[in-house]
């Protein structure tokens, strides 16, 4: 099997803490080089990581004839204009969510990805676990029920007004579109359908005036429900509980697969909440390799992809719908 040669735009930390191990741990992907535009830290960065070559602009990486895809972890309202120039230059993308800020940037890059036969991804890597993999079928195969609702939430505390989450209000910045995203993400992919209709609340920072605190519902039109929360101030806690009629599924660190320690969710059934629950427990993997691993299949193997740009599509139209809510403290309906 060919072997995709990757490289990374920027020196971003998620690309550090979760990309290069999963690119270095893949069987056939291979991370040749990083770009900055100061020369001098794409230097450090790649010799901090082991990376063969480091270049001192974006361009030169784009330049290289020897990549085949780019890894795009800018801040959020830079991604659309990386994107392009990638494709313009026949690479390969997988882009750091949220892809794209606008259903029209995300329209448009689909137009473009069709025009050029060029693979463009987001990287939503909880897509890639088994264990989510495993409670989705398991819920299309009636195990725990009717599924009617669900309920996300993805806190932590971040303050620093110089990092990028509390910076560029109306631009992808703050809660919403950073963390927010995930059990919105996660709720439709279980739920196996759009939403139609939207409330939201937000609250913005004083200081930094993006939406640091924000709640909402979703309905959709088989009648579940998923209830979401998340916020910049608060101790860090990930989790998903699901409700049907017979079932109650709670899913701990749900965004995350466990690469050292594992992954489980617990299914509890009955109308006594003391019951012992049924523990469903996975080996560890590491999910952003196994997305690494997915979008050469997708560039390589014509396969499918999850993060792709229909399904961002769908979130940027919830997440827009989510806005004018609560701008218009109403419910709103979302955009097909």
């Amino acid at each position: 099997m060919a072997t995709s040669r990757w490289g990374i735009l920027g020196t971003a930390g998620i690309a550090e803490k979760r990309l290069i191990p999963a690119l270095r741990s893949s069987q056939v992907c291979e991370l040749r080089a990083v770009a900055s535009r100061d020369k001098a830290k794409a230097e450090e960065y790649a010799f901090r990581n082991s990376i063969p070559v480091a270049y001192g602009s974006y361009q030169e990486l784009f330049d290289d004839p020897s990549i085949d895809v780019i890894y795009i972890p800018l801040p959020n309202h830079l991604h659309t204009q990386y994107i392009k120039m990638c494709v313009e230059h026949g690479k390969h993308a997988l882009c750091e969510k949220p892809l794209a800020v606008s259903s029209q940037e995300t329209e448009e890059l689909i137009r473009l990805r069709d025009e050029k036969q060029i693979m463009i991804g987001e990287a939503y890597a909880m897509y890639h676990q088994t264990r989510l993999k495993a409670i989705r079928k398991m819920i299309e195969e009636g195990r725990f029920g009717t599924l009617r609702y669900a309920h996300g939430v993805f806190y932590l505390t971040n303050s620093d007004g110089d990092n990028i989450r509390n910076n560029y209000p109306g631009e992808g910045g703050g809660s919403l579109w950073d963390i927010g995203v995930y059990p919105l993400a996660v709720g439709r992919y279980l739920f196996g359908e759009e939403p139609e209709t939207v409330s939201c609340t937000m609250h913005h920072h004083e200081q930094f005036k993006v939406d640091h605190q924000s709640t909402g519902t979703l309905r959709f039109p088989s009648g579940k429900v998923l209830s979401f929360g998340c916020g910049m101030g608060h101790p860090l806690h990930t989790h998903m509980s699901l409700y049907s009629d017979t079932h109650r599924i709670e899913i701990p660190r749900t965004y995350f697969s466990g690469s050292v320690h594992g992954s489980e969710f617990s299914v509890y059934e009955g109308e006594l909440s003391g019951n012992a629950p049924e523990v469903y427990r996975y080996s560890p993997e590491d999910q952003y390799m196994n997305e690494c691993d997915a979008f050469h299949m997708a560039v390589y193997e014509n396969q499918s992809f999850a993060g792709s740009l229909e399904n961002t599509l769908s979130q940027t139209r919830l997440v827009e719908a989510l806005f004018r809510a609560a701008e218009n403290n109403s419910i709103e309906r979302v955009q097909r």
